[in-house]
C-alpha cells in the first residue's frame, strides 16, 4: 500500500511539472507575439519581403487590403530525414492599401534553435 501511495505521489508530481512547463511555452508564444508585432506591424510590405523572403500565398480582400501568408526559411539542410528541419515561423500578415502590414498573426512558431520561439529568434534581432 505504501509502495503504490509514492507512485501516485510522483506521478502527480510528474504531471505538475508537466502542466506547469506547458504554461511557460505559452509565456514564451506570448513573448514572441509582441516581438513579432512591434517589427512587423507599420512597416511597409515590400520591406518585409526585402529582409525576411517572399510569401507563400496572397489573398485579396474587397477593401482594398491583402492577406499574405509567409513561413521562414530554414537555411541549408542536410538531404534525407535526418536533415528535414522543422525549425519554422509561419505568419499570416494583413496588409492595407497603403502596403503597410496592419495586423499579424503567428500560425505556426515552432522551437527555435536557441529558444523555444523560432519566430522570436527570427524577429528580435537588429
Amino acid at each position: 500500500m505504501i509502495r503504490f501511495a509514492t507512485v501516485l505521489r510522483a506521478l502527480a508530481a510528474a504531471a505538475l511539472l508537466v502542466a506547469l512547463g506547458g504554461c511557460e511555452l505559452f509565456k514564451h508564444n506570448e513573448e514572441a507575439s509582441v516581438i513579432v508585432t512591434n517589427r512587423v506591424v507599420g512597416k511597409p510590405v515590400g520591406e518585409f519581403f526585402d529582409r525576411y523572403g517572399r510569401a507563400t500565398a496572397r489573398i485579396e480582400v474587397a477593401d482594398n487590403t491583402s492577406i499574405y501568408n509567409w513561413i521562414s526559411d530554414v537555411g541549408m539542410t542536410r538531404p534525407g530525414p535526418e536533415g528535414q528541419d522543422e525549425r519554422v515561423c509561419r505568419l499570416r500578415l494583413t496588409v492595407d492599401k497603403a502596403g503597410k502590414v496592419s495586423a499579424v498573426e503567428i500560425l505556426y512558431d515552432a522551437q527555435g534553435v536557441h529558444s523555444r520561439s523560432r519566430c522570436g529568434e527570427l524577429f528580435a534581432g537588429p
